[in-house]
């Protein structure tokens, strides 16, 4: 049995050894996924000199005889600016070569004169205001996002931005989920079974993680048949849930054995969840089997599933700072995993969180891991 910071580290090393699939996929297409390799820009952001301010475009000092508009989508640097000019100009219109600032449309003062319109000033102005340069968010070839960057759709607006059009993606590792237990069924659970809460609640954990769940999957408590569904999978990371344990029927280390799996990780010294199996087949596949109880299986999804995933991706494990114990809970010999919420800047346990229930946890916002006095702190990710 493992302690379970070594048990994070080493089902990173595992995930690490089976890198995520690399995909080209359209920019538009991309959002929530990971980089493949760092991304650079494909041009100068912006692409020329152009107006942060609806105004005047002014060169010399004024007042300011007006010329003709400059407008959104005009080429730039047709016609240049010369001293005592004005010319209306709009927001990310080309800035006229010669121009020494723009003057915005609610500080000028537009008025006849002999010679026709004069543009005029109320308040002082500085060289170069409002005025966008070429290249001042990012030069051609800059690094924009590095490798393992997610996607978010400001990420998706930058790309674009700088002209890409596709990006190379870590494509989210597939898993097969397996649900074990003669007893489980669904809501309308009849006489001595149980209501599967996992299996619901699996997809939509396992994509905040990083990975998705591409297929879902009922073993009996029977070695055979979990060996069976194991070596159907075609999914090259597979969690299961139940049967880990060392009783009657819990089948999962027979059904390993049988496939002449490769046991990486024996049990984690924490709870709850110490009933965690990790392995390695034959054919290189891994298979994370969770405790069957449900928030001892949430916890090692998020202590060893995470770092699966984020190694698979090539990303950085979650940051465990440390922090305090929680109130209401005394340093106890051996870890534990306790959900908390924090109330006016304190650490507080949340209620119901006994290893069959998920009452608590589904209220919680972090997850404090403890072993004896020390706690380190994790947030959930789906907070």
């Amino acid at each position: 049995m493992k302690s379970w910071q070594d048990a994070r580290e080493l089902a990173y090393e595992v995930g690490r050894r089976h890198p995520a699939r690399t995909l080209n996929v359209p920019l538009g297409r991309a959002a929530g996924l990971r980089l493949a390799a760092d991304l650079r820009a494909e041009r100068s952001v912006p692409r020329f000199d152009n107006s942060a301010m609806d105004g005047w475009a002014v060169a010399g000092d004024g007042p300011w005889r007006e010329g003709e508009p400059v407008l959104a989508g005009m080429a730039p640097g047709i016609v240049p600016l010369t001293p005592g000019e004005a010319r209306p100009i709009a927001t990310g219109a080309p800035v006229p070569p010669g121009t020494s600032t723009v003057l915005r449309a609610e500080e000028g003062i537009l008025e006849s004169g002999p010679d026709g319109m004069l543009v005029d000033t109320i308040a002082p102005l500085d060289a170069g205001r409002d005025i966008r340069r070429c290249g001042e968010e990012a030069e051609s070839g800059d690094v924009l996002l590095e490798r393992g960057a997610r996607l978010t759709p400001p990420a998706i607006g930058l790309l674009a931005a700088a002209g890409i059009a596709s990006v190379d993606v870590l494509a989210p590792p597939l898993i097969t989920a397996i649900a074990t237990g003669d007893e489980l069924a669904g809501p309308e659970a009849g006489p001595g079974q149980v209501t599967d809460a996992l299996s619901p609640l699996m997809p939509s954990l396992l994509s905040s993680l990083g990975g998705r769940c591409a297929t879902a999957v009922r073993a009996l408590d029977h070695a055979d048949d979990v060996a069976a569904a194991i070596a159907r999978a075609r999914t090259g990371l597979l969690i299961s849930s139940g049967g880990t344990a060392h009783g009657p029927a819990d089948p999962v280390r027979e059904a390993l054995a049988r496939l002449d799996a490769r046991l990486v990780i024996d049990g984690v010294a924490l709870r709850p969840g110490s009933s965690v199996l990790l392995a390695e087949l034959p054919d290189g596949r891994v298979l994370l089997a969770l405790p069957g109880n449900p928030l001892a299986a949430v916890v090692d999804l998020l202590l060893l599933g995470w770092p699966l995933l984020c190694g698979a991706l090539g990303t950085p494990l979650a940051p465990l700072p440390p922090c305090p114990l929680p109130l209401g809970e005394l340093p106890r010999h051996g870890a534990k995993a306790i959900a908390c919420v924090r109330e006016e800047g304190a650490l507080v346990a949340v209620p119901h969180q006994r290893s069959g229930m998920l009452r608590g946890i589904a209220t919680a916002t972090h997850l404090v891991l403890t072993e004896n006095a020390d706690a380190h702190l994790l947030r959930l990710p789906w907070e």
